[in-house]
């Protein structure tokens, strides 16, 4: 069964509109696809800004990062089996078990780390698109929605279609011309979503 918002946390200026995002949004909210988070700030955000809607890439992509660092913990084992001399040297296996087991935590750490800040971001105001590439780098992309003249979504192979992860492309006037939702859930409701807000925005519902 879905899980359902509390109607509390969903702001009262949308909480008069009858658009079917607000379906959207309340279903299957995790920590992938999140609506109306209460507590969030950002830099520059304002003091009436309400965010709609944050979206991470979806757990499958960072199924591989996983996928190393078992394997990764694997080495120590099948060095042993391999080379049996390996065996009567505890000290050299507990020394390679532990290089790999701090190798195989730092794959880990920076999976979630590029998960947790790789963060997309609707707002009633704008979208924003925060992309960590590293420890001390990172892009930032935004656009007001005034400024967002099309929204288009793609999916790609058997993975997008089984799991329904994809692209959203938001097409800006502003000065960074496309806007990219990389391999997030629910692309299409994603969409469905932004139209609404254009189009409450538009009509001056919000």
């Amino acid at each position: 069964m879905a899980k359902r918002e509390n109607p509390n946390q969903v702001p009262k200026k949308f909480r008069k509109l009858k658009k079917s995002f607000l379906l959207h949004l309340q279903e299957d909210n995790n920590s992938f696809f999140q609506s109306f988070p209460t507590g969030l700030t950002f830099y520059g955000k304002e003091k009436d800004e309400n965010v709609v809607l944050i979206v991470r890439s979806h757990w499958i992509i960072y199924l591989p990062y996983a996928v190393i660092s078992f394997v990764i913990l694997g080495i120590p084992i099948l060095m042993q089996l391999i080379v049996s001399d390996l065996s009567r040297s505890t000290a050299f296996f507990i020394g390679v078990f532990l290089a790999c087991l701090t190798i195989s935590i730092t794959v880990i750490i920076y999976a979630f780390v590029r998960w947790f800040y790789n963060v997309n971001i609707i707002t009633d105001k704008r979208v924003i698109d925060l992309d960590f590439t590293s420890v001390v780098s990172h892009t930032l992309s935004e656009a007001r929605l005034d400024k967002v003249e099309d929204v288009t979504h793609k999916q790609v192979g058997a993975l997008g279609s089984l799991f329904d992860i994809g692209t959203v492309y938001i097409q800006t006037a502003g000065a960074t011309a496309e806007i990219e939702f990389d391999n997030i859930p629910r692309p299409r409701d994603v969409q469905d979503i932004l139209y609404d807000l254009l189009e409450s925005k538009q009509k001056g519902e919000i």
